[in-house]
């Protein structure tokens, strides 16, 4: 009897950790954008969307995203050179190029605004560009999906931290940081 159970226990585990591992690897692994991605472990969470960090293979610019692979939606947050936050939506779907989906945004507590979702020149997904000083809340609407996000619960301020060190990475490297990463966006 103890063994039996022992071994449902054990195989129980085993699956789901399986589980687990398919989750966390096929959302790394969607819509890559030829970049690294790995999870930003305090902000992980098993069997749902976590935030995901990777850095430019050009600039090493520090970039967060979210994936919805249910809805095929991602959302991608960086920090420009101008100090203002960008967020980038993409939905896969296959589309001519050029074409548009109509959207409604709502970005912090401001009022909704007409956008368009555009689709990319590979025809294989819409892309959607705001960029905002402060980011606090995001809200999109568009006839096929609804995407929310609270960016409360990202870190936001890391973006800026990151550009701030890389703007100032000499002196970083004196105080013996050697994994600062130089500006090169200008």
């Amino acid at each position: 009897m103890f063994k039996s159970i022992l071994s449902i226990t054990i195989v129980s585990a085993l699956l789901i950790l399986g589980l687990l591992w398919q989750h966390s690897s096929s959302q790394l692994n969607y819509l890559k954008r030829d970049m690294v991605w790995s999870w930003s472990w305090a902000y992980y969470e098993p069997f749902s969307n976590g935030i995901q960090t990777s850095r430019t293979n050009d600039t090493k610019q520090l970039i967060f995203r979210r994936v919805d692979t249910i809805n095929k939606i991602s959302t991608y947050v960086d920090v420009t050179y101008t100090n203002t936050f960008e967020i980038i939506v993409i939905h896969e779907q296959y589309c001519q190029p050029k074409a548009i989906i109509p959207t409604t945004v709502q970005l912090n507590d401001l009022p909704e605004q007409s956008a368009n979702f555009v689709c990319e020149d590979n025809g294989k997904s819409y892309l959607l560009r705001e960029v905002v000083k402060h980011l606090s809340t995001f809200k999109l609407q568009t006839l096929d999906f609804n995407l929310s996000e609270d960016f409360s619960n990202w870190p936001i301020e890391e973006l800026k931290k990151d550009q701030f060190i890389q703007k100032h990475s000499n002196f970083f490297k004196d105080k013996g940081d050697d994994t600062v990463y130089e500006w090169s966006r200008d």
